[in-house]
């Protein structure tokens, strides 16, 4: 079995991170793999050192179809679905497509004949099924979550970031400085608590397009800190009091995943797939999209109420086998068979 893997994204962020999860685990499985990327993707460098991983570099979906060896195609971004499918017109090549978000697919044909011609639409939650199945009736869907992505946590670091804020209990965010993703709404919990909980910092780690605007909002907080891209998320994880991902719509989420992995008590919103994850009041908060005085309440209560925030953070840990890269490899392993197979009976 040959998977040809492609991701023709311009940046690094979640869906790479989860593609980067994926074809390592496959690799420690024993597949065979191409992995077709962007010139100076960082993909190509993250994954140098995976055994038996070949790769093409490709600026664009309309390039890079000289053929190839593999059985079926997985599409990680919105650009690499029209690579497969052009592959699909010239060689028959079946492929499968993860879609990462839950907002409406486009309404152009090219789209639409797309997803109904791809073997399976994998979505990451409910709420992404949903939404395809909206667009696409005739898409054949599944669900399979996204993994966390096992950060390593140094004690070292993880102290020293807590004597950068000494004194100060910590609340993160993590993720692109994006406006859905619900930074200003951290912001104005923030601003809520100010003077009610003095010794409480706000930590975002991460880089984006909204940051400009982020910032501005902030700039009369001396409680909200930008710390920018971190290489070292796992000890940063490890530093944090509670965790919140407030997004207005997400497809999954998955540094939820990672923040439940360091034992962290999350609050997420009831939004998209979060819900998939967080279950209310027993592996974390769920709070109404774009409320920051719930969102204030929460972090609250688990900085008050330590033995609730354990609780929830140890009913996390133990649903987290079926987010783990290893599990989430193998329900992709098991879903290759199954279409090569049904491939091979067809040709009967």
């Amino acid at each position: 079995m040959h998977i040809c893997h492609v991701n023709l994204a311009g940046g690094f962020s979640g869906g790479e991170r989860q593609t980067v999860n994926l074809i390592r685990e496959l690799a420690r499985e024993g597949a065979t793999q191409t992995l077709v990327a962007r010139p100076g993707s960082r993909l190509h460098t993250e994954l140098a050192t995976v055994d038996g991983l070949a790769f093409r570099s490709c600026s664009h979906f309309l390039l890079g179809h000289k053929g190839g060896t593999w059985d079926l195609i997985h599409c990680h971004d919105g650009k690499s679905v029209y690579w497969a499918y052009i592959e699909y017109l010239l060689r028959k090549t079946p492929y499968i497509i993860t879609r990462r978000v839950d907002n409406p697919l486009g309404k152009g044909r090219l789209t639409g004949s797309a997803y109904r011609l791809a073997r399976r639409v994998v979505c990451l939650s409910r709420a992404i099924a949903a939404s395809v199945e909206g667009r696409v009736p005739e898409a054949n869907t599944v669900v399979i979550p996204s993994s966390f992505s096992g950060f390593k946590a140094d004690g070292a670091e993880t102290r020293s970031i807590r004597e950068r804020y000494q004194g100060k209990r910590l609340v993160g965010q993590v993720g692109r400085l994006l406006e859905h993703k619900g930074y200003q709404v951290t912001i104005e919990a923030a601003r809520l608590l100010r003077k009610k909980k003095p010794d409480l910092a706000f930590v975002f780690l991460g880089e984006g397009p909204d940051e400009k605007q982020l910032k501005q909002r902030a700039r009369d907080l001396d409680n909200v800190f930008f710390v920018g891209h971190q290489t070292n998320v796992g000890s940063w994880l490890a530093a944090m009091d509670v965790f919140v991902f407030p997004s207005l719509h997400e497809g999954l989420g998955s540094t939820v995943l990672d923040a439940m992995h360091q034992g962290v008590p999350v609050i997420g919103a009831k939004a998209g797939g979060i819900p998939d994850m967080i279950e209310h009041e027993v592996t974390g908060l769920l709070v109404a999209p774009g409320d920051a005085e719930e969102l204030a309440a929460g972090i609250e209560r688990l900085l008050e109420d330590k033995t609730q925030a354990q609780d929830l953070a140890a009913r996390a840990g133990q649903q987290l086998t079926r987010f783990s890269p290893n599990h989430v490899a193998n329900l992709y392993l098991g879903l290759y068979r199954e279409l090569l197979a049904g491939a091979a009976q067809d040709t009967l």
